[in-house]
């Protein structure tokens, strides 16, 4: 595999300059910019972050690189999915804007990548992390598979208060018996037209 990863209805790619508009829209809504607090919300703070993201080689060890969700119909970016290579493990996480939750993209992105995290990239393990408050979040984790391996007491902050998260992880065994399992995959229980 190599990017573009292609799914039903998503393309996962490297962002470029022209995405810039679609961003500033995505981080408009709080819900998203919290999610993705290095991007600023101003088109030179855009512009910053797409030319950051461009210097960086594809899943390069210790970086967080992240990838366009854009929708194929129409070719918006809809959201970014984020994968953070440490030796054999990885770390996985998503945001997509509110106007695109509830349709199952950020599970079909997900799975894509957990695809490529393990057949081409060749990890041992992927985790992914959640404020214990973010149920859709976490909900998600379960429905692809991963198996919570705890909670983290005051792990992050948020406005001056500490959270708690929850730590998922995902071994490439476990990954492909949930595929097979589902028969292509978790993914499709959310899913509405």
């Amino acid at each position: 595999m190599s990017l573009p990863i292609e799914t039903e209805r998503l393309t996962l790619r490297r962002f470029t300059l022209e995405d810039a508009r679609d961003l500033l829209a995505l981080v408009a809504d709080t819900s998203f910019s919290k999610a993705v607090p290095e991007m600023e919300p101003t088109a030179p703070g855009i512009r910053r972050y797409i030319e950051r993201q461009l210097a960086y080689q594809a899943f390069e060890e210790e970086r967080v690189f992240d990838l366009a969700i854009e929708r194929r119909t129409d070719c918006q970016v809809i959201g970014l999915l984020t994968l953070v290579r440490r030796d054999q493990t990885g770390a996985i996480g998503w945001a997509l804007g509110a106007d695109f939750r509830q349709r199952g993209f950020a599970a079909e992105a997900a799975a894509a990548l957990l695809d490529y995290g393990f057949a081409s990239l060749c990890l041992r393990r992927i985790e992914a992390e959640t404020s214990v408050d973010n149920e859709p979040s976490w909900r998600l984790m379960e429905r692809l598979g991963m198996r919570r391996e705890g909670r983290l007491s005051e792990a992050t902050v948020e406005h001056g208060q500490p959270l708690d998260t929850y730590l998922y992880t995902i071994r490439p065994e476990e990954w492909w018996s949930a595929r097979l399992s589902h028969a292509g995959p978790v993914i499709q229980k959310e899913a509405r037209p």
